[in-house]
C-alpha cells in the first residue's frame, strides 16, 4: 500500500469537506435573491391573468396625461434595455376615469397603425413640453399626420373592433388591479407597486427587479 498516496487521498477529501462548508455558510448567510421589503410592494388579492408563458409579466398601467408617467418614461426606456432576461414589459393605459378613456383610445390606436414605437414619446411631448392637448380624433389625426398617416387611417383604426376591445380589456385591468393611481408597476400580475411605494425611477425598477426574481422563484 502506498501511504504517500492514501494521505494525498485523504487530504483531498478533507478539502473538499472544508469547501463546501465553507460554501454552505456564505450561502447562509447571503440574503436570497426573492427577499422583497414587504413595505415597497403588496400582493393583488386576486391576480390578473397572464398570457406571457416562461416569461415574467412587468404591467405598466399609465396615463398619457399624467406628469409623473411622463417623468418615468426615461427610467422605463433605461430600465428595458437591461431588463431580466426572464421578464417581458407591456405596458396598459389606465381607466380610473371616463376622461383617460380617449388616450386609451389614442394609445391603442397608434399600436394598430404600426407606429407605436415612433410617437409613445412624442405623445407625451406634445402634451407635457408644448403643451398642446390631444383630446379630440381630429387633435390625434393632426398629430398623427406628422408620421405619415390620413385622417381617414387614424379614424378607422380609433373606430375599430379591435381598438374598443383592448380598451374594454384595459378597463378591466385597471379595475382587478387595485392600483389607485399612476404609474403603477404590477410583476406577473400579482405583485403591485410604485413610485409612492419603492422611490423613485431606480429605486422603483430596482424593486420591480427583486419582484421578478420571486415571482420567477415561485413557479
Amino acid at each position: 500500500m502506498n501511504f504517500s498516496n492514501l494521505s494525498l487521498t485523504k487530504y483531498f477529501k478533507v478539502s473538499a469537506i472544508a469547501m463546501l462548508a465553507i460554501s454552505l455558510v456564505a450561502c447562509q448567510s447571503e440574503p436570497s435573491a426573492q427577499t422583497v421589503d414587504a413595505s415597497k410592494y403588496q400582493e393583488i388579492a386576486k391576480p390578473l391573468t397572464v398570457s406571457t408563458g416562461d416569461k415574467i409579466e412587468v404591467m405598466e398601467l399609465f396615463w398619457y396625461g399624467c406628469g409623473h408617467c411622463f417623468a418615468l418614461e426615461p427610467h422605463v426606456d433605461q430600465w428595458k434595455k437591461s431588463m431580466p432576461e426572464e421578464a417581458t414589459f407591456v405596458k396598459v393605459p389606465a381607466m380610473f376615469r371616463k376622461r383617460w378613456e380617449f388616450h386609451g383610445k389614442a394609445y391603442y390606436t397608434m399600436e394598430a397603425l404600426g407606429v407605436l414605437d415612433r410617437t409613445n414619446e412624442a405623445f407625451f411631448h406634445q402634451i407635457h413640453i408644448l403643451k398642446k392637448p390631444i383630446n379630440t380624433i381630429e387633435q390625434l389625426a393632426n398629430f398623427l399626420a406628422n408620421f405619415g398617416l390620413t385622417e381617414e387611417q387614424v379614424t378607422q383604426a380609433f373606430n375599430s373592433f379591435a381598438v374598443d376591445s383592448k380598451v374594454r380589456n384595459a378597463t378591466r385591468i385597471t379595475k382587478m388591479s387595485t392600483a389607485t393611481g399612476v404609474p403603477a408597476i404590477i410583476v406577473d400580475g400579482k405583485y403591485l407597486t410604485s413610485e409612492t411605494q419603492a422611490g423613485r425611477g431606480p429605486e422603483l425598477f430596482k424593486i420591480v427587479n427583486q419582484l421578478v426574481a420571486k415571482a420567477a422563484s415561485e413557479r
